[in-house]
């Protein structure tokens, strides 16, 4: 038994978790009205998004319970719904101009460019939130597990055009990477009101509230992969035999028990090459829901609230009129996961001359198979490091909401410091409203403007009575051309209010 089998297990077992795969946080509310929720997101949902909402009276009781309130997302630049029912659900031939167009609609010109694609699970087991006349006070537990996988066009050739010298004449990139991580969170919120005037212009009333939310955090799995390479082909003849390079660099930093059972298994194939990887690396997942990691983060934000009742809306004019300006600063902090921390790795370049003629093509593909597992894929090494350090998918997040009545308009701005997951640098902009029909049924929808993905439109239904509250909300890209597609849904849970 060879190490590439190993690789080949992790590689499959870390991609597989996609489907379970945060940056913003989103209730079925907010992901009915487009994703947002900054100046209008209330209750132990606050803690997330913007604390100083803790602070909201929005028509309801003091004192708010939650159960199992879920939210799924889902997309990215790699999940392009447009380019696959193209050229993949139309019966055609991926091959010459149809092969190239396609690549080339879905990656662009150039074979560094990389196409991702993120999900995120978060599950918000229970919160409680209370508000007074003059402070606030929450608290929220929240599981969160996050998925992201990149390739760039050069692997998408490599799966296209097979070991096609003509197309790998020259050296190309060949790329891939993949994250999971997986952590729950304890969140402490407070909110007070800081500032009050009676008259400020054109409105009445001006309330400012702040809040923030701390918590703790325990991780409960990690995997981070990054495979790098560049191959060049040369295309035998009678005097000469077909030849690949291929330079390569990749390292898989894992935790726990897979990262004992790699280490254990690396220092017996150092020491008999005939080791057998089953004898050492039996890894089922028994050590996942135990504390890996921890360490600690913060949301907290800001909400200026008024009486607009005078402005001359038209159909509202004598309607009771209530606009909220808010910020916030979301998921600052990260963890450290320290637990039996190790880095697989290996770093060289893997040189073989195979057949001359097609007579001989068979043996040749075997003999590559077992160059490839022996000398790339089969000779890594491990070292033990500190931790994996996984930066928290902290964002900006600018909002306003104007409520009039049974109607309430909201909308958001928002960047991420990074990456990670379905945070994304491009800023995102999302606007969304809200009609409570008989008082008690919301009806909801919304767009997304940016972001990890193109355009998305939000819709969102349910029961929203003062005490109880069962709402669904939904979020799909209609064109994802340009951007990628995504989908999200959402379930308030059980919300009780008293």
């Amino acid at each position: 038994m060879k190490k590439n089998i190993l690789f080949l297990i992790l590689i499959f077992g870390v991609t597989a978790t996609t489907a379970l795969a945060q940056s913003r946080h989103f209730s079925a509310q907010s992901l009915g009205m487009g994703g947002g929720g900054t100046a209008y997101m209330d209750g132990y949902n606050a803690n997330f998004i913007n604390p100083a909402n803790l602070m909201l009276d929005i028509h309801r009781p003091r004192t708010t319970i939650g159960f199992a309130n879920l939210g799924v997302r889902a997309g990215g630049s790699l999940a392009n719904i447009a380019v696959y029912n193209e050229y993949l659900t139309t019966g055609q031939l991926i091959a010459g101009d149809t092969r190239t167009n396609m690549l080339n609609d879905w990656f662009g010109g150039s074979s560094f460019n990389n196409r991702r694609m993120a999900a995120t699970v978060s599950v918000t087991p229970l919160g409680v939130s209370h508000r007074r006349s003059k402070q606030a006070f929450s608290l929220a537990s929240r599981v969160r597990v996050t998925e992201e996988f990149s390739i760039n066009k050069g692997m998408a050739e490599l799966l296209t055009y097979g070991l096609d010298a003509d197309k790998f004449s020259d050296p190309t990139p060949i790329n891939f990477s993949s994250n999971t991580v997986a952590f729950a969170e304890v969140s402490v919120g407070y909110a007070r009101q800081i500032l009050s005037l009676p008259d400020l212009l054109f409105a009445k009333d001006v309330k400012l509230y702040a809040g923030i939310a701390p918590k703790y955090l325990y991780g409960i799995y990690t995997a981070d992969m990054n495979f790098n390479s560049t191959l060049q082909m040369t295309r035998g003849d009678q005097s000469s035999p077909f030849t690949i390079n291929h330079q390569f660099s990749y390292g898989l930093k894992t935790i726990g028990l897979l990262s004992q059972q790699l280490q254990e298994y690396d220092a017996a194939y150092e020491a008999d090459e005939d080791a057998d990887i089953g004898d050492y690396v039996k890894y089922e997942g028994d050590d996942i829901g135990e504390t890996q990691a921890t360490g600690f983060g913060v949301d907290m934000g800001a909400t200026l609230e008024m009486d607009v009742s005078s402005l001359p809306i038209p159909l509202f004019m004598n309607a009771n009129k209530t606009l909220r300006l808010s910020m916030s600063i979301t998921d600052l902090g990260s963890l450290s996961y320290d637990q039996s921390a190790s880095n697989t790795y290996a770093d060289g370049e893997f040189s073989y001359e195979g057949a001359k003629d097609e007579d001989s093509f068979s043996d040749f593909f075997d003999n590559l198979a077992d160059s490839l597992q022996n000398d790339v894929y089969g000779n890594f090494d491990t070292e033990e490091i500190d931790d994996v350090k996984y930066n928290l998918p902290s964002m900006y997040n600018f909002g306003a909401s104007l409520e009039m009545n049974k109607l309430l308009l909201a909308l958001d701005y928002g960047i991420g410091f990074n990456n990670n997951g379905i945070n994304s640098k491009r800023s995102v902009l999302t606007l969304g409203a809200q009609y409570r029909f008989f008082g008690f049924l919301p009806i909801r929808v919304g767009t997304k403007i940016g972001g990890y993905a193109s355009a998305a439109y939000s819709a969102g239904i349910g029961l929203d009575f003062n005490f109880l509250e069962l709402t669904v909300g939904a979020s799909t890209v209609a064109n994802s051309a340009n951007n990628g597609s995504s989908a999200g849904v959402a379930w308030s849970g059980l919300v009780l209010r008293f």
